[in-house]
């Protein structure tokens, strides 16, 4: 008896840690976090087909679960309020935006021509897409949410803040311009960003005439250091792949599905 409780296995189930218990809980554990994966995807692609169809203006929680052929209990078991759900949207858009900006400054290689290219591309974004899009419905999210909790939104937005901060970093190494460090020339490369999307999406409270996304390219670069003749960014433009972008808005890429969880 004393070689057979002093073998490993005995020890292992001993302990309830038996290499196949940790399968069999592993397995289970890893079946019900894709399960409610699966279904948090499902609502939130609810959620982008509803913002889809009422232009960004509203949402309840009713019209979702209704959307999703889901129960309000069964949403709440996986949102904890709207706005929680809004940030979900939010989350998953922010992350397509990423995509869309990487793709577009693929060609690209100079990295000072990738910094003007993500600025134009993520600009002109708004134009391209229709006007029942996301856009206009992120842009209210975004001011709605960040109320709230901006820190939530700092998050949300970090797969595009990433590539502007890794771009802004890539540029300064290639030109050195010494004048403001990669943190703060972020941010104020976002924030003109961020102040020219919400006036071609939501309106132009200064009636004035409203800049054109090369304009914004070469404002920035240059408040970076980095001097660039207007001929320069045009070409940066033209050269920009956005050929897929059809006018397909945000939340109808979302509406077909969030991507998939690795």
């Amino acid at each position: 008896m004393d070689s057979i409780s002093s073998s490993p296995l005995a020890a292992e189930e001993a302990e309830g840690t038996a290499d196949w218990q940790r399968r069999v809980v592993g397995r289970s554990l890893n079946g019900a976090r894709r399960r409610s994966i699966d279904r948090g995807a499902r609502l939130i692609r609810a959620a982008a087909k509803v913002l889809e169809r009422t232009n960004g203006e509203s949402l309840t929680v009713q019209e979702v679960a209704d959307e999703a052929g889901q129960s309000l209990r069964t949403l709440y078991q996986y949102f904890a309020s709207k706005d929680d759900l809004l940030l979900a949207v939010y989350e998953e858009a922010m992350g397509t935006y990423a995509r869309i900006i990487e793709a577009a400054i693929d060609p690209l290689d100079e990295p000072v021509e990738r910094l003007a290219g993500s600025l134009i591309a993520s600009t002109r974004l708004p134009a391209l897409h229709d006007k029942t899009g996301v856009d206009r419905g992120l842009s209210r999210l975004r001011l709605q949410l960040g109320q709230a909790d901006p820190g939530l939104i700092a998050r949300s937005q970090e797969p595009v803040t990433e590539i502007f901060r890794r771009l802004v970093a890539e540029a300064f190494a290639t030109v050195s311009p010494d004048v403001i460090e990669v943190e703060r020339g972020t941010y104020f490369v976002l924030a003109q960003r961020n102040a020219l999307t919400l006036s071609m999406t939501l309106g132009n409270e200064f009636n004035v005439t409203m800049p054109e996304p090369v304009d914004l390219s070469v404002f920035c670069l240059g408040g970076l250091g980095i001097q660039r003749p207007r001929e320069w960014h045009e070409d940066v433009d033209a050269r920009l792949d956005l050929t897929g972008e059809d006018g397909r808005s945000i939340l109808r890429r979302l509406a077909k599905g969030p991507k998939p969880a690795s």
